[in-house]
């Protein structure tokens, strides 16, 4: 599994590292509000995921240079859009693929020890 750790910072920044900032919201009303506080979180994303957001980042860094683009902007635009999804009709199905993939992570766990 891949790993992205962020890094607590008042402004947005991306270096050549994985490290990336991402708002962390009290709630979802805030987070669609606009409410920016960063802070600290790491993700554990499928190593595919890992390296289709790398792709899709290298892609619009070729096209736009400098003013391309971060990962952090292509995961934020992520979440929000997810959490638009989380208030409206998809819920049950959002519910039901978030305790799918829970299933799926205990199952490997289990398999280590």
């Amino acid at each position: 599994m891949g790993e992205i750790n962020e890094l607590e910072d008042e402004e947005e920044t991306q270096d050549e590292s994985d490290d990336l900032l991402i708002p962390v919201p009290l709630s979802a009303e805030e987070a669609l509000a606009g409410s920016r506080k960063y802070v600290a979180y790491t993700v554990k994303l499928p190593s595919e995921q890992l390296a289709a957001l790398q792709l899709i980042w290298l892609e619009l860094k070729r096209m736009y240079g400098t003013h391309s683009p971060d990962k952090s902007g292509i995961i934020q635009q992520a979440i929000t859009e997810w959490l638009k999804r989380w208030d409206g009709p998809e819920k049950a199905q959002l519910l039901k693929q978030l305790l799918e993939i829970r299933q799926n992570t205990r199952k490997r766990q289990y398999k280590k020890l």
